[in-house]
C-alpha cells in the first residue's frame, strides 16, 4: 500500500503532507484492479468510497431526462474523484466505468472524514480543488450546449490533450456520448480532422497529432 504515497504527495489535495501523515488515510484503504467497462459505482449508489486513480481511464456519465446516457468527464492518472459529495452523504453523482484496465484505490469516506478532522487546514484545500473541477465541468457542459458537433469534438481532444493523453482510448459511440452527437456524425468529423492532419486515427485508439 505504501507505493501508493509517491501519487498521493503530488496531487494537491496531499501536497506537504509526511509519509507518517498520510499513512492513516491508507490502513483501511482497498487496492482494485476494475476490467474493460467494469462499473466502479452507479448513480444514486451510497458513496461509501472516494476513489483515486493511477492507471487508465474511467468515463463519468449521468443519464439525461429522456434516459440517454450522457458521458460527462473523462479521468486519467493522478484524479481523485467523485468531484462532489465530500462533506455530506450524498450518493453517487453519475456513473463511474472503467476504459481498459484501471488501477484505483478505494479510500472509506469515513477514513477521509477522520482524515479530514485531523487535518482541518485540508478542508479548505479540498473545498477549493473541488470547486474548481466542478467549475471545468459545468464549462465543458457550457460547450455542448452553445458549441456545434465539430467544435466540441475539438474542444473534447483539446481537453484529453491538456491532461496529457496524446492517445484517445475511446470508441467512436463513447466519443460521442462525450460530445453529445450521433456515432455516424462523430465519425464523419473525425475522418474530417484526420484529413487536415489533426489526428490520426489507428484501429483502436485516436492519435493527437503534433500540431493539434
Amino acid at each position: 500500500m505504501l507505493d501508493w504515497v509517491p501519487l498521493l504527495k503530488k496531487m494537491e489535495f496531499f501536497q506537504g503532507l509526511t509519509q507518517e501523515e498520510i499513512q492513516p488515510l491508507l490502513q483501511n484503504a482497498i487496492e482494485k484492479t476494475y476490467e474493460d467497462k467494469e462499473v466502479l459505482f452507479s448513480e444514486g449508489d451510497k458513496r461509501d468510497y472516494l476513489f483515486v486513480l493511477r492507471k487508465g481511464t474511467v468515463l463519468i456519465s449521468k443519464l439525461s431526462e429522456e434516459g440517454e446516457e450522457r458521458v460527462i468527464n473523462i479521468l486519467t492518472s493522478g484524479e481523485i474523484f467523485p468531484h462532489t459529495g465530500f462533506f455530506d452523504d450524498r450518493p453517487y453523482p453519475g456513473t463511474a466505468q472503467a476504459k481498459r484496465e484501471v488501477e484505483v484505490l478505494k479510500i472509506p469516506m469515513k477514513a477521509f472524514d477522520t482524515f479530514i478532522e485531523a487535518n482541518p487546514h485540508l478542508a479548505f484545500r479540498v473545498i477549493k480543488v473541488m470547486s474548481r473541477k466542478i467549475y471545468d465541468l459545468q464549462h465543458k457542459l457550457n460547450n455542448m450546449l452553445s458549441l456545434n458537433v465539430e467544435e466540441r469534438l475539438l474542444t473534447t481532444i483539446e481537453q484529453l490533450n491538456t491532461l496529457g493523453e496524446d492517445k484517445i482510448n475511446l470508441t467512436h459511440q463513447e466519443i460521442a456520448n462525450v460530445v453529445g452527437a450521433s456515432r455516424e456524425t462523430v465519425s464523419r468529423q473525425l475522418k474530417k480532422l484526420e484529413k487536415q492532419g489533426k489526428i490520426k486515427m489507428l484501429k483502436h485508439s485516436i492519435v493527437i497529432c503534433d500540431n493539434q
